[in-house]
């Protein structure tokens, strides 16, 4: 009788023991291939390329007795004679040795080499769908939607966002198919106690040149998560509830960052399908974020014409499996790229003011001249710039012509205007200067002669105001005579002669007794001036009314 042994290896890959299937974000899973999952002729296929049928050995029946290889304690024993002259025994074990010749080494790597072709043929037949997703981006700076930023004077930092749209509409369309297919042929129940895993990769550049980056708010799982979560809203609340900020790099050199999202269910590497059977916004049609405020700014100093803020593409690519896999159309593979939206730098020429003060410009008007400069912002230090730009010679003016009473060769700039490179600044951080935003001004002027008038406008204004003269005092009246003998009023019990009389100087000897003006009342005095004008006011009106009154 010949008994036959049959040799037999079982490809690492085959799908009835196990199967592995290695997922983004390294996470390895060895799942049991479904019966269902497997049509009988893609077992029978699997089987056929999984056993490899080795070495037939033929060995002649025995008598029932069976010669057995010689153990070490049964080795023959050598006989030592010492010098001694006494005979002792020795047992000296025999030799073991394993030798691997070049063959089996060859045969033992080509093996290996035929079960690693045979486990990556295996997970080709899977199959798996392909997904183009559409993805759509936008940047944000200071929180505003826009693709061209202006420099703004007196601002230190501006902060910027990527924002970006992937549409997942395709992934979860093959998702309920499979869903559906499945339900079918095995019902819901077993559906539903299965499992996704899966990941996702964002991936976007920026421009260090011009992109400043606070890796604590960058590198923060939390804030990209966060992030997300808000972007995205109630539409997909359900679906960043298993699907979590695994990890965030960010290489300074080329400006790569990288997010990553894995589906990790309450710390379980999946997430059960009921789970996204039961959960409201578990299957999004598109999951939206702007990268998280403050990660990236542009500092006023590194500010730059035409730089672009975020460069080369972004993408994002992930893929979904059914835990255990499924040879049919798991995994879902997606992928959306696309050129990154670039949000680009601008610095908006300045410009430059001439005035003429006492004269005119060579053409003869006196209108303010307007000429526009282009500028860039130039770094002087970390934290410190200027905006400048260059005067081309055509633009300042000449020529300028002195109004009559002003002196030609006096005419000068208050600042002389230049035309050396980026000598003309508008602005200068840290700094007061004459600008007034991104603009600044020049005036040339002609001083006036001496004695001239300086405004041309009123030439008869003088040189220095005239001191006005002083306004005349009123004279002082005369004190009249006071008589040695005074007389009587007329009508008196008292009776006087002419001889009594002292003469009145100037009234031609006539006689007048009077009072000193000194005596006058007063009252009467004012009520004659209302009664007979100003006349009464004086002296003599006081006296010729008095001589008057005597004589009748």
């Amino acid at each position: 009788m010949i008994t036959k042994m049959l040799k037999v290896t079982l490809a690492a890959s085959m799908a009835m023991p196990a199967v592995s299937a290695i997922l983004p974000g390294n996470t390895v899973f060895a799942q049991e291939l479904p019966a269902e999952a497997v049509t009988e002729n893609t077992m029978d296929t699997t089987i056929g390329s999984g056993l490899e049928m080795t070495d037939i050995i033929e060995t002649p029946e025995l008598d029932g007795t069976v010669e057995l290889p010689m153990l070490p304690e049964q080795a023959e024993t050598e006989i030592v004679l010492p010098e001694t002259g006494e005979i002792t025994e020795e047992t000296v074990a025999p030799e073991v040795t394993e030798t691997v010749t070049e063959d089996e080494t060859a045969a033992a790597e080509e093996e290996a080499a035929v079960a690693e072709k045979e486990e990556s043929d295996l997970d080709a037949r899977r199959g798996g769908t392909d997904v183009g997703c559409g993805l759509t981006l936008n940047t944000r700076v200071n929180g505003v939607d826009m693709t061209v930023h202006d420099y703004q004077v007196g601002a230190d930092q501006y902060d910027v966002q990527l924002g970006g749209t992937l549409d997942m509409k395709k992934v979860w369309s093959n998702y309920d198919a499979f869903k559906m297919a499945y339900i079918l042929k095995n019902g819901k129940e077993a559906f539903r106690s299965k499992a996704l895993v899966g990941s996702y990769d964002y991936t976007f550049t920026i421009n260090t040149d011009v992109v400043t980056v606070n890796e604590d708010i960058l590198l923060s799982t939390d804030a990209w998560q966060e992030a997300f979560e808000t972007g995205s809203g109630a539409a997909a609340v359900g679906f960043f509830h298993f699907m979590k900020c695994s990890g965030v790099t960010y290489n300074p050199t080329t400006g790569e960052v990288k997010v990553t999202f894995t589906i990790n269910e309450n710390g379980t590497g999946q997430v059960k399908v009921a789970s996204i059977e039961d959960s409201a916004g578990s299957k999004p049609k598109e999951i939206f974020a702007y990268s998280p405020e403050g990660a990236m700014v542009v500092k006023n100093e590194n500010f730059k014409k035409g730089a672009s803020v975020f460069v080369g593409k972004a993408t994002f690519r992930g893929e979904i499996d059914m835990a255990p896999w499924m040879a049919l159309i798991f995994p879902i593979r997606f992928e959306g790229c696309i050129e990154q939206e670039n949000l680009t730098l601008d610095v908006q020429d300045a410009s430059v003011h001439f005035d003429v003060i006492n004269g005119t410009w060579a053409d003869g008007t006196k209108d303010t001249i307007t000429e526009a400069v282009k500028v860039d912002v130039i770094k002087l230090s970390e934290g410190s710039h200027m905006v400048a730009g260059t005067l081309e010679e055509h633009q300042i003016p000449t020529g300028m012509i002195a109004e009559t009473g002003y002196v030609q060769e006096s005419g000068a700039w208050d600042n002389e205007p230049t035309t050396e490179e980026n000598a003309t600044i508008f602005h200068k951080s840290g700094v007061t200067t004459r600008s007034n935003g991104l603009s600044i001004g020049y005036t040339y002027s002609f001083p006036g002669e001496p004695g001239k008038p300086e405004d041309p406008d009123n030439p008869e204004q003088p040189d220095t105001p005239v001191t006005p003269e002083k306004p005349d005092q009123p004279d002082t009246p005369e004190k009249p005579d006071t008589p040695q003998n005074p007389g009587t009023d007329e009508g008196s019990s008292g009776s006087h002669t002419d001889t009594d009389k002292k003469p009145d100087s100037g009234s031609n000897n006539t006689n007048i007794e009077s009072k000193p003006a000194s005596k006058v009342p007063t009252a009467a005095a004012t009520g004659l001036g209302f009664t007979l004008g100003l006349q009464a006011l004086s002296v003599a009106g006081i006296l010729a009314i008095l001589k008057k009154k005597r004589s009748k």
